[in-house]
Formats: structure tokens, C-alpha cells, sequence
């Protein structure tokens, strides 16, 4: 197994242990539920990578060094510049270290791997099909994803255009 096919693999295993026990929204097991999803979105190992992980930061006691250096541990065939790229991904992906949910969206401008992984986040967290049921609150936070969703589009596109947004 090359070293990025094997990176989105361990990607997987490591989320599946760093979750054990969480479940989703919907009540199902967060792995399997979201995280098997969004990973599985990603157009190249990079994002299926950061995919797994995206909320592991969030949601377990583990820093985003801490995860990066569990995985560093499990797939040493990555150069400097990729993890850089990884953790870096993985950084503006963890809410919890942005003041507000707009600076938290604002600062993935000009990370195409960040966007890219918000964008498959967003497109699962608002498939009305999750929630058996869902409440008002549920439909909010969905339209709130819609916005973030058309915002993080408009940036990528400013990208792919070579323009600064």
C-alpha cells in the first residue's frame, strides 16, 4: 500500500478509536454515521484523511498535535510539507478555537484542503435524511450549514480563479 492510501486508512482505524462510544445526531455511531461519510467524500486521500479526523480535536480530549502524532506514529512515509498541510487543515477545522462561528468560517479562506473538507462536513450535516425526526432546532442549524455552505463555495471558487477572497 502506497504511503497516502495507507495515511487515509490509519485515518480511518484512528477515528474509529478516537470516537469509540460517541454517537451522531441521528443516535447512530458517529464513525459509522458521520465520520465513514465525510471521509469517504474526499476526492483524494488528503481529504478522505483530514475527513476522518475532522472533529476528533472537537470531540476527544486530543489536541490536533496529539492526533497528527498518533497517525505521524502509525504512517511515517509522509513528507514535512503534508503533515503541515494536514494539521493545518485540521486546525481551522476545529471550531472551538475560533471567537465566533463567522471568524470560524472566514479563516478557512485560501486553505483549499480546509474547504474542501468543511464543504463534504457541511453536505452530510444538512442531509435532512440523518434525522428521523428533526425539530425546529434542527432545521435552524441546517439553514445556518446553508449559508456556511454558500460562503466556503465562493471561497473555493475564488481559488480555482486564482483570486484572493
Amino acid at each position: 500500500m502506497d504511503p497516502h492510501t495507507r495515511t487515509a486508512h490509519e485515518a480511518a482505524l484512528l477515528a474509529q478509536i478516537l470516537h469509540h462510544g460517541q454517537t451522531d445526531k441521528a443516535g447512530k455511531d458517529y464513525f459509522e454515521g458521520h465520520l465513514r461519510t465525510v471521509g469517504g467524500l474526499g476526492a483524494d486521500w488528503k481529504e478522505q484523511t483530514v475527513g476522518y479526523l475532522h472533529d476528533a480535536a472537537e470531540d476527544t480530549p486530543h489536541t490536533v498535535t496529539d492526533i497528527i502524532g498518533m497517525l505521524k506514529a502509525r504512517c511515517p512515509g509522509l513528507s514535512p510539507k503534508e503533515w503541515d498541510e494536514l494539521t493545518e487543515a485540521l486546525c481551522l477545522l476545529n471550531s472551538h478555537t475560533a471567537s465566533s462561528r463567522t471568524e470560524y468560517i472566514e479563516r478557512f479562506g485560501g486553505h483549499r484542503l480546509a474547504i474542501r473538507v468543511k464543504l463534504n462536513d457541511l453536505c452530510h450535516n444538512m442531509n435532512p435524511d440523518r434525522i428521523a425526526r428533526p425539530t425546529e432546532k434542527d432545521r435552524a442549524r441546517a439553514e445556518r450549514y446553508r449559508k456556511e455552505y454558500d460562503r466556503l463555495t465562493e471561497m473555493l471558487d475564488a481559488l480555482e480563479r486564482g483570486e484572493e477572497n
